[in-house]
């Protein structure tokens, strides 16, 4: 597949170079070097993308809710945000909710794949993980297929309500979904992230937003970062009012 629009923008800049990753390994870094001294390592795109989640979480700072990621992968977000709640919310009933079905795409898939977006990692290997560090009680992970299992694995447990959810999915028919599920069970005040909103390696996750967000919800982006590409506060939209402009942000009920 070939891409000439966003794709062409996303430039080496930023990001860790074939060198550098070489050199890394040849000066014989241990891998606790890599944890305990990680900006020693880390790429800046990698930095403004954790940097992003880090942004939007502080916005849920005392709105009601769980966290949520769709498309979960090895779990660096999940993770990311469940230690967020450890460091902030180390008194609050707040879980973070990993949804994947965790399932190695086949033959025929892998050929309609572009190169790079082979997102599939087992589900015991990032349990493991989870576990070692024990992250069990805060990080839950959720093995199903969001576009047929969603809907029912919520009328099974009807009480969840999140304040902050990532959909890192892409396809239309995940996003769409994942919108018409977590939206009314997003809190006002909540945020919802996208991955690749107006970008041309996820055409369909564009769709789904145009399609069944409230018309009005203002669509913001990171200015700092390239992927996520997008988020929404519930509640904020666009209404007419008597200013100099005729427009102005307002709260709204979600």
């Amino acid at each position: 597949m070939e891409f000439s629009f966003e794709t062409t923008k996303d430039t080496p800049l930023g990001n860790t170079t074939p060198i550098a990753a070489a050199k890394f390994i040849q000066l014989g870094y241990s891998p606790a070097d890599f944890y305990e001294h990680f900006p020693c390592f880390l790429s800046v795109k990698d930095l403004a993308r954790f940097q992003s989640f880090s942004q939007c979480y502080q916005m849920t700072l005392g709105v009601a809710g769980h966290m949520a990621e769709v498309g979960v992968f090895r779990g660096a977000v999940s993770m990311f945000l469940a230690k967020l709640s450890l460091l902030y919310e180390p008194h609050t009933t707040t879980q973070v909710h990993g949804f994947d079905w965790f399932r190695e795409p086949t033959q025929e898939e892998l050929l309609t794949i572009p190169d790079g977006y082979n997102y599939y990692e087992p589900y015991q290997r990032i349990s493991e993980l989870i576990g070692v560090q024990g992250l069990q009680r805060y990080l839950l992970l959720h093995r199903l297929n969001v576009v047929t299992e969603l809907e029912g694995f919520f009328k099974e447990h009807t009480h969840l309500q999140f304040k902050l959810v990532f959909l890192d999915a892409g396809d239309y028919d995940t996003v769409a979904r994942c919108i018409r599920e977590f939206w009314p069970r997003l809190s006002t005040g909540g945020v919802m992230i996208f991955d690749q909103f107006n970008h041309e390696a996820a055409p369909g996750e564009t769709r789904a937003v145009k399609e069944l967000l409230p018309p009005d919800a203002v669509i913001r982006t990171f200015p700092h970062g390239c992927m996520p590409t997008a988020y929404v506060i519930k509640g904020e939209m666009q209404a007419p009012t008597q200013t100099t402009t005729g427009w102005a942000k307002v709260r709204l009920a979600g």
